[in-house]
Parts: structure tokens; sequence; C-alpha cells
């Protein structure tokens, strides 16, 4: 639930339909403008804060923090159904609070959260659900690469492994946020 919360928190951003379709006017291109420097911002905090909380609540809860990686584990048969009800069921309600804080402290829904946003007029619905779902398993490649598979446990150690995972969630993240206008990027 922590996770959940805390990432919605860092990666949101001041939301208009204009800034999507806008253009860089500068010789560098987007990677000099708000569209590539916030989710740069949001990917490097993601790793960090992401890599914190495996450290601190791994024996707690496993270090399920993420829907998407709780859903891939149940289907690697790693946890059972009343592990998985209970970790969704907290993400879910830390989403749902980081939502209800956030529309209370700007006092307005004029905001996006990465992974939370996908303006219809830019990327059809069908092409944002493509997005989605080839960044989400690319971090599911990428998480069971370096740490959840036990195989690969012992290869990376109980110390690097959450660090990877971390770097494959801010990694994904940044990538996403900035790869199609109007699409502010996946897996939170």
């Amino acid at each position: 639930m922590l996770n959940v919360f805390v990432t919605a928190w860092i990666s949101i951003r001041h939301s208009s339909a204009s800034q999507d379709a806008q253009a860089p006017s500068s010789a560098s291109g987007v990677y000099s403008t708000a569209t590539f420097l916030g989710p740069l911002f949001g990917g490097i905090s993601n790793w960090l804060f992401l890599t914190l909380f495996i450290f601190s609540f791994s024996n707690v809860s496993g270090s399920h923090l993420n829907p998407t990686i709780t859903m891939a584990t149940f289907f690697a048969r790693l946890i059972s159904l009343p592990r998985l009800v209970i970790y969704l069921a907290s993400q879910t309600l830390g989403g749902a609070l980081a939502g209800f804080m956030l529309r209370a402290a700007y006092g307005s829904r004029d905001y996006t959260v990465g992974g939370c946003y996908m303006n219809p007029q830019l990327v059809p619905v069908n092409e944002g659900f493509l997005l989605e779902f080839v960044f989400t398993l690319l971090l599911i490649f990428l998480s069971f690469g370096v740490g959840l598979d036990p195989r690969q446990g012992r290869i990376y150690g109980a110390a690097l492994s959450p660090f990877l995972v971390g770097l494959a969630l801010g990694l994904v993240s940044w990538g996403s946020a900035f790869s199609r206008a109007g699409y502010a990027g996946a897996c939170k």
C-alpha cells in the first residue's frame, strides 16, 4: 500500500491536453522539456523508493509492493490466492487513498500520475493498451530475471536483487512516460 501511495505522489505533474500536443522548440528536442525531465525524476525516485521499500518490507510482505508484480508472482505460483487477495486489496486501497489525498491537496483533478493518464485524442485506446501491455510485460520479464525467480535470487543475492528490481521499475516507468505524446507511462 505504501509503495503505490508514494509513487503516485512522486510522479504527479500538472495536466493539460495542450501540453501533450506541443512539439519541442529547442534543438535538443524532447530531452530539455518537462515531458522528459519530469518522468526522469519520477523514474529515478521510483527506482530508489522501490529499492528502499523492498529492503524495508521484505520480511513483512515478501516485498509485494506493486500490483503487477503481485499478479505475476501468483501466476508463477510463488504466492497463494489468499495472499494475492490481501496484497491487491492493500495496493488498491493505497492507490485510491493517494488519489483522494492528491485531489484534496491540489483542490482539483488537474494533474496526472504516470501510468494513470492517456489522452484518447492523441493515443487511441487499442494503441494505449498495446503500449501498456508491452511495457508491463517488460517490467515482469526484467523483475523475474533479476530477482523474483528464486533461481535468480541465488545468483544476484538478497542485497543486489532489490536494487535491480527497483531499477527495472524506474527504467520502464521513465522510458515509457515520454515515448508517446498523450501517454503518461506504464507500470505504476
